[in-house]
């Protein structure tokens, strides 16, 4: 793989410092962060840790944005049913919960299997008569009003199926010095304006996301860009926000590598046609 300039081959580290160069902001509270996927009998990466128990993928790439950490998400780890069918760590069928700490599911009065998810009983709870999975008590419409809106929604959610991934590990440039399968960026909207200009400046295509609001980093910003190695994005999901933490202000984009290459290279090149400084916060 050739650098940005035709030379040698740019790292994660070096493609991700020119991507905050130039912007000219001194300091990055969120950086780049590198997806590797786990393939199952593959080994995880020296220098990457195990995330504490019951934590989503939303939140580890979240610490791994602001932290600057390599923490790594399993089918044993993961906090969220939904985030482990769509990184490939279980099978959507599966119909037995999974067991221990999980963040998510750990604010049902009975935790959903993998399953319940799939076929649309957790996001459609009320209407399908599973309220032991409603997430905000007796009043709780669910996600979508019907079973038949939460299906169609559900088919609508990339996943990595069948389940062969042991792993997914969430990284900054400066943790671990392996090229990612996936990068994301949580940017501001002005921010974004940026990276997209950059993104269409050699051929002037457009950039069309697809998203829902559920499953906005596991699916949106990761599987999605992985399976269809195009740029994707995301305002990130409910539990993004209500348990990943992630701030109001950003929104997310994710695609491959070889894309986050060709981004940075624009906006460099079209730096002097966009003023940015001039944009409004």
């Amino acid at each position: 793989m050739k650098g940005m300039n035709g030379g040698r081959e740019m790292s994660f580290k070096d493609v991700s410092m020119r991507y905050m160069d130039v912007f000219g902001e001194h300091e990055w509270e969120v950086r780049p962060v590198g997806v590797k996927l786990i393939a199952k009998g593959k080994r995880v990466p020296e220098g990457a840790k195990a995330a504490e128990p019951g934590m989503p993928w939303c939140e580890a790439v979240r610490i791994a944005a602001t932290n600057g950490e390599a923490v790594v998400i399993t089918k044993d780890n993961v906090g969220c049913p939904a985030a482990a069918i769509a990184l490939g760590l279980v099978d959507q069928y599966q119909n037995e919960p999974l067991k221990g700490k999980r963040k998510y599911t750990d604010l049902m009065e009975e935790p959903a299997s993998p399953a319940d998810f799939t076929n649309g009983l957790v996001y459609a709870c009320k209407d399908s008569g599973n309220m032991q999975f409603a997430l905000f008590g007796s009043d709780d419409t669910g996600r979508y009003e019907t079973l038949g809106a939460a299906l169609r929604a559900v088919s609508g959610m990339t996943a990595i199926q069948p389940a062969n991934m042991d792993a997914a590990v969430a990284y900054s440039a400066d943790k671990l010095a392996i090229t990612p399968d996936v990068v994301i960026l949580a940017v501001t909207p002005k921010q974004a304006l940026l990276a997209i200009q950059g993104y269409n400046f050699r051929a002037g295509n457009r950039f069309e996301m697809s998203t829902i609001g559920i499953r906005g980093v596991c699916a949106d910003l990761t599987a999605l860009p992985f399976l269809e190695q195009k740029l994707n994005g995301s305002f990130f999901c409910l539990g993004a926000r209500a348990v990943g933490g992630w701030d109001g202000n950003l929104l997310g984009l994710g695609m491959p590598f070889l894309i986050f290459q060709t981004m940075v290279m624009g906006m460099e090149k079209s730096s002097p046609g966009f003023p940015y400084k001039a944009y409004p916060e």
